[in-house]
Order: structure tokens, then C-alpha cells, then sequence
């Protein structure tokens, strides 16, 4: 079992490059992003960052997106759906903490309404039951939150096994974790959730953006370009606490429920 273990922790820090590189860019297709303008965010370090990107391309082709197809491939879209709700309703406390900060307070309601709902109700997270009961779903960060307070972006990051960030948002990631409970929690069996969980996100959210990848790769002019400008595009509406389906999110708010809830009722969906 501990074998076991350690080949999914190995295959987590492998896949989890999907968590940023390819989920931001879902919304834009390639064929909308290839003649956006040059973006706005600052990349002083451009470089260095293409260098970057290109041992993540290399890692993401090689390693993270067959192991994505393969989960695809095994896996019923109903189960994978299953699977994104138990990983959002995990990142309740962190949102909670987030809107808290924010000054969000009607927000925080909801975030803890949805958590307590789902957990319960929704089996631990596997079904949505807030939803149709008025508890609508967002997503904060920590990144977001420093945004909120006034604290400028600073220069965009390209970092291979984790993607696209900012030196703002990176600092905030590592606030959200200690912002999470499970980080506190000792105990094998807790260390093993962990790296499940890890495992999980990764790959759910590079094998939820398996067409939208290939068709930046085939179609961009500039696949950097297109992952740096949808980035930045996603994390300003995320900020401004826009539509979940533009929002930045590692934890799939960027992605829409109904293809895998089409699937379960018995046609595959590409983008599921």
C-alpha cells in the first residue's frame, strides 16, 4: 500500500501542471485567442518563462496528458463528475477564509451553507444538493483576496508542474494552503487523503480540458501568448468576482457542469 502511495505522489506532482496551464485557457478556445492583442499583464521575465514553458510542454505531452486520456478512457463522466464535486467541496474553508477577508460576508453565508450541505446531504461532496437550494457557487484565493486589498500583480510567472502565475498569486497560493484544514491534520491516513486529493485534481482538471489544450497547441499562433493572455483575462474577472464559468480557479470553476451530466444520460461529450 505504501508503494502505492508513493507512485501517486510521484504522478501528482507530474500532473499538476493541468491545474493552472491548462484549465485557465479553457474558456478561450485557440481559434478566439490566437488574434487577441498583446496582453496587459507584465512579463518582464519572458524569456526565462519560455524556457519554462517549454519543459512543461515537454513534461504535460510525455507524462500528465496520457495519464488524463487513460482516466478518461476508464472512467464514467458521471464518476468524474462525482469526483470535481468531492475536490470543490473540500476547498470550502478556503473560499470561506477568502470571503471573510474580503469583506464578503453575505458570500461567506453561502460558502458555509454549500460546505455544510454538501457534506452532508451531498455525501461528502459527491453531489451538488446546494445548488438547487439557492447556494450558488464561487471560488476566492488568497491571490484574489491581496487583488481585493489593493496589492498589484506583480510580474507573471511561468512555473513548470504548477503553470501560469504571478509573484502575487504564488505568494497567495501558499496562504491557502495554510488556510486549509487538512494541512493541519497529522496521521498516515490523512497524509494519504492528501496525496489522493492531489492526485484527483490534477488529473480531473488536465483530462476536463483535453480538447481545448490540443486545439491551443494546433491552432494558436503562440501557445504561450494565448496561455499568458487567458491567464491574465481569468484571474481580472475571477477578482471582480465574475461568472463561475471565468473564473480562475484550480479547483474547476472554470468548468461547465453539463457535458458530464449529458454524458451520464448516455451520450459522450468532447469536452467532458
Amino acid at each position: 500500500m505504501r508503494g502505492i502511495v508513493s507512485v501517486l505522489s510521484f504522478a501528482a506532482c507530474l500532473a499538476t501542471p493541468a491545474l493552472a496551464a491548462a484549465q485557465e485557457p479553457a474558456v478561450v478556445s485557440a481559434q478566439e485567442a490566437a488574434p487577441l492583442p498583446a496582453t496587459e499583464q507584465s512579463d518582464p521575465w519572458e524569456g526565462f518563462n519560455r524556457s519554462l514553458f517549454a519543459v512543461h510542454e515537454g513534461v504535460d505531452e510525455a507524462v500528465v496528458e496520457p495519464i488524463a486520456r487513460g482516466y478518461r478512457a476508464v472512467t464514467p463522466g458521471i464518476f468524474r463528475q462525482g469526483v470535481r464535486n468531492v475536490l470543490r467541496n473540500l476547498r470550502g474553508p478556503v473560499i470561506f477564509a477568502n470571503d471573510v477577508l474580503q469583506g464578503e460576508f453575505n458570500r461567506a453565508g453561502t460558502t458555509a451553507g454549500r460546505f455544510v450541505i454538501n457534506t452532508t446531504v451531498g455525501v461528502v461532496g459527491v453531489f451538488d444538493a446546494a445548488t438547487p437550494m439557492g447556494f450558488e457557487r464561487h471560488d476566492e484565493d488568497f491571490g484574489q483576496t491581496l487583488a481585493v486589498w489593493g496589492v498589484d500583480s506583480g510580474p507573471y510567472i511561468f512555473i513548470p508542474l504548477m503553470g501560469p502565475t504571478t509573484v502575487r498569486d504564488t505568494f497567495g497560493r501558499v496562504v491557502d494552503a495554510a488556510f486549509d484544514p487538512l494541512n493541519w491534520v497529522d496521521g498516515d491516513e490523512v497524509q494519504d487523503v492528501r496525496i489522493a486529493r492531489t492526485v484527483f485534481t490534477a488529473v480531473s482538471a488536465r483530462e476536463q480540458v483535453l480538447e481545448t489544450v490540443d486545439d491551443i497547441r494546433r491552432d494558436s499562433l503562440d501557445p504561450y501568448v494565448t496561455i499568458r493572455t487567458s491567464y491574465g483575462l481569468l484571474r481580472e474577472s475571477a477578482i471582480q468576482n465574475g461568472p463561475a464559468d471565468v473564473q480562475d480557479l484550480p479547483d474547476f470553476e472554470a468548468i461547465d457542469d453539463e457535458p458530464a451530466l449529458e454524458e451520464s444520460a448516455g451520450g459522450e461529450n468532447p469536452q467532458q
